[in-house]
């Protein structure tokens, strides 16, 4: 089983996302090492970070990357010593991991680690990627991956697909069906990630034209505040993003069914 030294800052993980982030990992076949389990009280935590670092079991480094993490001085020190550790004793191929959660400020981001493997964990293939970066393999094809990522959530009413771009922003957002299907589409909402629960659908503007139904919203969709598109049923073709400058409906269509979409 492959081994990796995470590193997080502790206020990211006062609702368990970092423990979330430890399990799917763990599901991946991958065993995480980690400051409460690996760490003992009363000894010099420099040199059981080294330790750990120097281990020849220990696979990779990461970084859960946050304004938290990137703002803490304990996880700075810990980046800089590890950087500075696995490249005078593993070389300069041992990898070394960002796991990137939401949008901030890209100059907070060391340049030693924005050289290296960064991780969108909105991509939902990000657990694939870390997988061949341990093992040295790359078994997944950045060229056929989708531009955007999605969650599909069922709900009491039908569906929630939540939508967002993997790169830059959508705005004004736009989600078309086809016209015979149009009464599927009930609303869409901005929000952040996860289902939305007792939220109020967003009154967006609506349009029908060429055989398609339309609706758009002005809020700006991104990785941090997706789009959440709520339907009684599951259209057999969707579209969404940024509709064209001329007004028309999306020109890119996708399949849909409850295991996903493409």
């Amino acid at each position: 089983m492959a081994k990796l030294w995470l590193t997080y800052a502790w206020k990211d993980n006062e609702d368990e996302d970092v423990d979330h982030i430890i399990s799917e990992l763990t599901e991946a076949n991958i065993e995480v090492r980690y400051d409460r389990v690996q760490l003992l009280a009363g000894l010099r935590l420099w040199d059981q970070i080294d330790a750990n670092i120097r281990d020849p079991e220990v696979t990779a480094w990461a970084i859960y990357v946050t304004e938290n993490s990137l703002k803490s001085e304990p996880c700075q020190e810990e980046l800089a010593y590890a950087l500075d550790r696995t490249l005078r004793t593993r070389g300069a191929t041992f990898p070394l991991i960002g796991l990137f959660a939401g949008d901030f400020d890209g100059q907070l981001i060391p340049s030693a680690l924005a050289t290296r493997l960064c991780v969108n964990l909105h991509s939902n293939e990000w657990r694939q990627q870390v997988s061949d970066a341990l093992s040295g393999e790359r078994t997944s094809d950045p060229a056929n991956s989708l531009p955007y990522g999605y969650d599909i959530h069922k709900t009491k009413k039908g569906y929630e697909l939540e939508v967002w771009p993997r790169t830059g922003t959508w705005t004004p957002f736009q989600v078309v069906v086809s016209e015979e299907e149009a009464h599927f589409l009930k609303g869409v909402t901005p929000g952040p990630r996860g289902p939305m629960v007792g939220g109020a659908m967003l009154v967006a503007s609506e349009g029908h034209q060429n055989g398609h139904f339309a609706r758009q919203m002005q809020n700006p969709v991104n990785s941090s505040t997706t789009a959440h598109i709520h339907l009684s049923d599951l259209p057999a073709i969707i579209g969404f993003g940024q509709p064209s400058r001329d007004g028309r409906p999306t020109t890119d269509w996708y399949e849909m069914t409850s295991d996903g979409i493409g």
